[in-house]
Formats: structure tokens, C-alpha cells, sequence
């Protein structure tokens, strides 16, 4: 198995692990998986832009998912809302849905399906303007990577009038197994699935030990770099209760300085606050900030009381910010101008600026920007005792993050390089080849450690992971206590300390 594959699966690991978070698409980069394609310069990938006549098509399962796009559901029946401007001749739908159902040819950037995708189409008609139409996938099921689908296509039809639709958006789907949320205990036992998804969600945690993690879809799929506008979830994660909202949520807010912060973790604008009264589900009451300018990030104090944001004059403005501190108790905020020198971090893939994000351990809050040329990171900390804002030397050299978790005591930290430090900077630990670390579990020293292991050679590789744990005190890795699929990553631990969350189509095997 060569080097580079190797890399790739550990780069995987770690970016899943620290961060919570995984690729577009809706999977990681794994071994064995087709190249990714290189996204066209600017912002967001090109998509079509809808048609304005009276047509659409709608996936009944999520009917924020509308034509035109390219997106991953689930191998399961589905169901499509079909509805025309004018009346249709119905033979001539139906002929139509079928004919353009199963495209021929490989798509750049998928991966190559074992055998072509083969379907079943039902019609039910409401009139001659509502169809419904119900898709069963007989063949070409997808494997532990999403592969080209089917088109909901109704162009070449003929209306009652007898003229033919052309240039109607087109509804593609990318086939991939959903993946549910896994509770595996640390000491052995019973894996538990926290709910059962029957749609492929993609899962970003925040903070530590949350009840709540963000999950959205993207609505565009290329197997690449791209960024696609998003839908956004919610993801109860003690309930296994999965609930869509028409809004953007954001573990980092970004947007104008008018927000809502809510104690669950998550932010949103205030012009989503009447939709988020009707679909958030019922909980803590958020809190509107409102300090004017431009947000480049922003996030919660440890003891839940203060939202702190990185903000400017104005969006254009990604330089030299105001650090404002709002205190959501007593609805004020203290301002500490232009203290945080540098330029916010700019996306490798697209135009897109990457949000400040605020770690705090009780005693100081951590923040960093970025050199305008060098791009190298310039770390800071704001000391909650002194009220001030200074430079910090990370104990590793040209690393490009000094992103850190650290143990609830404060004497462990785990870098987002993998290694282990001391709170005085000794390097402690590096994790072994083909292994990294991830989050720490709460009230010990501790952390989650996730093995890649190579199981037979061939393309696509065949590999699955190992959960151990990594004790600071001993320096030393336990045994395995689960195996996961290839294609699982780590959402976070409970609060706790007693479990770790697993995202995965295939449910985690306990080896204790």
C-alpha cells in the first residue's frame, strides 16, 4: 500500500476527528476512492439556475431539494413531486420520465458502479399538471462510495397542446448509503444507534459533549473541493430526532451584526428568527445580539454566559478586528477595538472566508488569524482575569494551526497535528503510523485514538478502523474496543466521558 494512500486516510482522520466535520458530498476522502476533481476558480461550483415557468420537481422525502440539482439520497423508494405549467399529455410524461431515467456513460469524478443502475417508475397522476412519480432502484445500488444515479427528467414531453418541454430543470441524483449516529461505549458493551436516518446527512459537532451537532446537505455533488450551497439540520443526538429548518446555522456566525445565539451552540441571522421560532425544536431561548458592522465568527464561553466575536466595519473589511465580548445575562457588550491584527483565513478552493472560531477553557479563549502574505497563523488569547488580548508561541514550529482540545484540567493538550503536549509545551506523545487522535474524553486524561488497518490490497483498498483509547498519565494505547467501516469518522464524546460518537452506515462491532 503506497505512502500516499496512507497519508490521505490519517489526513482524513484527523480533519474528522478534531474538527467534527467531513468533506463535501456528504463522505470522506478515503483510500480507494476516485480522484476528486478540481473545482473552477471563485465561489461556489456552477450550477444551473432554476427556470421560472411554472415547472419544478421536488424530492418528496426533503422537499427543500429541488430541480435543478445534483445531490445524495438514499438507494430507498423515493418519491417526486412533479408539477407542469401547463397541462401534459400524460403518455407522453410517463415515456419521457422513463426514456431519460437511466443515463449511459461514466460522470467525471464518480466512482465506476459494479453494474448500471436499473429502475422502476410509478405514476400518479393528481391532474394534468401534478404527477407524482415513485422511483425503486432495482440495480446499481450503491457500495461504501456514492455512485451516478437517476434522472428525474421530463423534457422531449409533450403538453395537451401538443408543444414539447425543453430546457426544464432536471433533478440528478448521486446514490449513497445514509449514515446514522453511533454511541460506542469506551468500556465495552452495547453499541447504540442514536436514530435511525433514512437520508444521507452530512455532521459537524460543537462544543464538547453537546446533546445537539448541526447536519446538513449540500445541494450540488462533484466528488470534489466545491463548495455547494447547503441545507441546514439539527440533530438531537439523545432523542435521535433530525429536523430540517429553511435557515443557515452556523457553529461560527458570519453575516451582519444582528444574530441570535442560541445556548444549544449554533447561531443564526436575525431575519431567520421568525422561522426559527416555528422550526427549531423547543429548548433554551436564544438570545439577539445586535453590535452593527460585520460578524467573522463567532462563539460561546465555557460557562455558557458570553458570545464572543471577531466583527468589522463591514464584510469587505477581513482585516485588523474588534473583539466584542456580549454578555447574555446582563444584554451588554464590551468592545476591545482592532486588537485582533491580521486577516481573517481565506477557503484554498473557493472565495469563501473561513470563520474565526473561539475556544474557551474557563481561564483564557483562544482565536488566531492569518498573515495577509504569508498566510502563516498569527495565535491569540484573551485572558478573562486581565481583560486583554496578546500573542502566543504554539510549541510546534511552521505548523499551520495551533488548534488545540485539551484535558478539563488543563494539563494535557492535543494538537490538531495529532501530538500531545504538556500545559508548559513538552511534547508528550506522537501517535504511531497509521494512527491519529481525536477528542478527549471529559474528566480524565485520556483520548480517543483511531487506528487505520489494511485488510487486503487490491483497488479500492480494503481497510476498516480501530478504537483505542491513549491514556496522558501512562503514555500508553489501550486495546482496541470497536472496529469501524472504512468509510466511519468520529463525531465527538458525550459529555460525560463515558462514550464516543460514531457516524457510520454500518454499525460499530464492540471487540471488549
Amino acid at each position: 500500500m503506497s505512502k500516499t494512500i496512507i497519508a490521505a486516510a490519517l489526513c482524513l482522520m484527523l480533519a474528522a476527528g478534531a474538527a467534527g466535520t467531513h468533506l463535501p458530498g456528504g463522505i470522506p476522502a478515503v483510500p480507494g476512492a476516485p480522484a476528486p476533481l478540481k473545482p473552477k476558480p471563485g465561489g461556489e461550483h456552477e450550477r444551473p439556475e432554476p427556470v421560472e415557468q411554472g415547472f419544478s420537481i421536488r424530492l418528496d422525502a426533503d422537499p427543500r431539494l429541488q430541480a435543478p440539482v445534483r445531490t445524495l439520497v438514499a438507494p430507498r423508494t423515493q418519491t417526486f413531486a412533479l408539477t407542469f405549467a401547463e397541462a401534459m399529455d400524460r403518455t407522453s410524461v410517463e415515456a419521457e420520465l422513463r426514456k431519460n431515467a437511466e443515463p449511459d456513460g461514466a460522470q467525471p469524478g464518480m466512482a465506476p458502479s459494479k453494474e448500471p443502475v436499473r429502475l422502476k417508475l410509478a405514476y400518479r397522476w393528481h391532474s394534468d399538471r401534478k404527477l407524482q412519480l415513485e422511483v425503486e432502484v432495482l440495480s446499481g445500488q450503491p457500495g461504501p462510495y456514492p455512485v451516478y444515479g437517476y434522472h428525474v427528467d421530463a423534457n422531449g414531453a409533450r403538453t395537451a397542446a401538443g408543444s414539447e418541454l425543453s430546457g426544464q430543470p432536471v433533478f440528478e441524483t448521486v446514490l449513497q448509503q445514509p449514515a446514522s449516529v453511533w454511541k460506542v461505549p469506551v468500556s465495552g458493551g452495547a453499541v447504540v444507534r442514536t436514530g435511525e436516518l433514512t437520508e444521507p446527512y452530512a455532521f459537524q459537532g460543537l462544543q464538547a459533549g453537546s446533546r445537539y451537532v448541526l447536519a446538513t446537505k449540500a445541494t450540488g455533488y462533484c466528488n470534489c473541493d466545491a463548495p455547494f450551497p447547503k441545507l441546514y439540520s439539527l440533530y438531537d443526538l439523545d432523542k435521535g430526532m433530525m429536523t430540517d429548518v429553511s435557515f443557515k446555522l452556523m457553529a461560527s456566525y458570519q453575516g451582519p451584526g444582528d444574530l441570535y445565539a442560541d445556548p444549544r451552540g449554533f447561531f443564526y441571522g436575525a431575519e431567520a428568527a421568525g422561522a426559527a421560532a416555528k422550526e427549531l425544536p423547543e429548548g433554551a431561548v436564544a438570545k439577539r445580539i445586535t453590535i452593527g458592522g460585520y460578524v467573522h465568527g463567532s462563539g460561546w464561553s465555557k460557562d455558557g454566559t458570553k458570545v464572543l466575536l471577531a466583527v468589522s466595519a463591514a464584510k469587505e473589511q477581513d482585516e485588523n478586528l474588534d473583539l466584542v465580548i456580549y454578555d447574555t445575562v446582563n444584554l451588554t457588550a464590551q468592545r476591545l477595538p482592532g486588537v485582533l491584527k491580521g486577516r481573517v483565513e481565506h477557503s484554498q478552493v473557493s472565495d469563501d472566508l473561513i470563520p474565526v472560531t473561539f475556544r474557551d477553557n474557563g481561564r483564557e479563549v483562544r482565536m488566531a488569524l492569518r498573515e495577509a502574505e504569508t498566510f502563516a497563523e498569527i495565535p491569540y488569547r484573551y485572558s478573562w482575569s486581565t481583560g486583554k488580548v496578546t500573542r502566543w508561541n504554539p510549541p510546534m514550529k511552521e505548523a499551520y494551526s495551533s488548534e488545540y482540545t485539551e484535558t478539563d484540567d488543563g494539563l494535557y493538550r492535543l494538537y490538531q497535528n495529532g501530538d500531545v503536549y504538556t500545559r508548559e509545551g513538552a511534547l508528550k506523545f506522537q501517535p504511531p503510523p497509521h494512527s491519529s487522535l481525536s477528542s478527549w474524553l471529559a474528566g480524565s486524561h485520556r483520548a480517543i485514538v483511531q487506528e487505520f488497518v489494511e485488510t487486503g490490497s487490491g483497488d479500492p483498498v480494503t481497510f476498516h478502523y480501530e478504537l483505542k483509547t491513549y491514556n496522558a498519565d501512562t503514555n500508553r494505547v489501550a486495546g482496541a474496543m470497536a472496529k469501524l467501516s472504512g468509510q466511519s469518522y468520529i463525531l465527538g464524546t458525550d459529555a460525560g466521558g463515558e462514550s464516543v460518537y460514531v457516524v457510520s452506515a454500518a454499525a460499530p462491532e464492540p471487540l471488549k
